[in-house]
């Protein structure tokens, strides 16, 4: 029997994860949602928050890929920071009924919702024909400044999980393996069992 999400346990989802037709064309690695992430949130028993898509809503549809220095601009740190308010204005309400463990879910690779990871190319402009790029620690923009208005708010700070789709190596099949252990960290390591 599935577990069912009481709301004590909320994942801050990144769009593209529950969306991957949000993702710029060539980077969508499954047809529809990353069903092994919701999946697993669904088995230990997360709600899921699908946040908004920052690149999507600022750059529309046809947009191309691009690193951490073009999401690095003012305009977008302003566009991601309104979305953030409304991320941080829901989770105010889950704070309120109880949340006793949040996440964080991002995507690393991405200059923009990378959380562990974020890829960089400082001589990137327009679209790239180059598509050599470096991987380095840190966080995405839109991350960053979610962080920010969370604290702003005196928020909690989610426990945050990059998948890391957008580096080279990634498999589906270690990435689940590192998830799981990632949530059961959360909670001693029991969950609901499906």
């Amino acid at each position: 029997m599935a577990a069912t999400a009481s709301g004590t346990r909320v994942a801050l989802l990144s769009h593209c994860l529950a969306n991957q037709n949000a993702k710029v064309d060539e980077y969508a690695l499954c047809p529809g949602m990353v069903t092994p992430v919701v999946a697993i949130l669904k088995e230990f028993g997360y709600a899921i928050q699908q946040m908004p898509c920052p690149e999507m809503a600022f750059l529309g549809v046809n947009r191309w890929w691009q690193v951490k220095e073009q999401y690095d601009t003012p305009g977008f740190r302003r566009h991601c920071r309104a979305l953030a308010q409304s991320v941080a204005a829901l989770l105010e309400a889950r704070v309120a009924k109880g949340c006793r463990d949040l996440v964080l879910i991002g995507v690393d690779g991405s200059g923009s919702s990378a959380v562990t990871f974020t890829g960089i190319g400082p001589a990137w402009g327009g679209r790239p024909e180059d598509m050599s790029w470096e991987v380095v620690p840190g966080k995405g923009v839109w991350i960053e400044e979610l962080e920010q208005v969370l604290a702003d708010r005196g928020l909690p700070m989610p426990r945050s999980f990059g998948v890391a789709m957008e580096l080279p190596g990634f498999t589906m099949a270690q990435a689940m393996v590192e998830f799981r252990q990632f949530l059961g960290q959360g909670d001693g390591g029991s969950h609901a069992q499906q």
